[in-house]
C-alpha cells in the first residue's frame, strides 16, 4: 500500500535500511562509551560484570551442565525455527516437505536420546565415558 504511495527502488530501500542500522548501532555504541565507567589500569584478564569488580577470584570450576542445557536450547531453538519456515511453505512442499520435515525431527530425536542416554541432561550424576 505505501508503494502506491511512495514508490522506491529496491536498492534506494536496501542502501537506507543498511544506512540507518548502522546509524543506530553507532548511536548504541558512542551512548554506551560515554556511559560506562571508566577505569584506570584495566586489565584485560579481569572480569568486569555489570559494572562491578569482583572481590575475590573465581574458586572452582564453572558448572559445565549449565553449559550444556544452553548448547541443546539453542540446538533446539533453531529447529524450531526451521520448522517454523517449513510450516510457512507446508502447502507448498506437499508430501515431500512433510516426508524431509519428518525426517529433521527423527534425526533431533534420535540425537536427543543419545543425549538422554549418555547421561548429558544429568545435573547431578556423573556422566558416562
Amino acid at each position: 500500500m505505501i508503494d502506491l504511495i511512495f514508490p522506491i527502488n529496491p536498492g534506494a530501500a536496501l542502501a537506507i535500511h543498511v544506512a540507518l542500522s548502522a546509524g543506530i548501532v553507532a548511536a548504541i555504541m558512542l551512548v554506551a562509551a560515554w556511559l560506562r565507567e571508566k577505569r584506570s589500569g584495566a586489565r584485560a584478564d579481569v572480569p568486569y560484570e555489570g559494572g562491578v569488580l569482583p572481590a575475590a577470584p573465581q574458586q572452582g570450576p564453572v558448572n559445565a551442565p549449565y553449559f550444556l542445557i544452553a548448547a541443546l536450547f539453542v540446538i533446539f531453538d533453531m529447529e524450531a525455527a526451521i520448522l517454523f519456515a517449513w510450516a510457512v511453505a507446508a502447502r507448498d512442499t506437499g508430501w515431500l516437505g512433510l516426508i524431509e520435515a519428518a525426517v529433521f525431527i527423527g534425526v533431533l530425536l534420535l540425537a536427543l536420546v543419545y543425549l538422554w542416554a549418555d547421561g548429558a541432561l544429568d545435573w547431578h550424576k556423573e556422566r558416562k565415558r
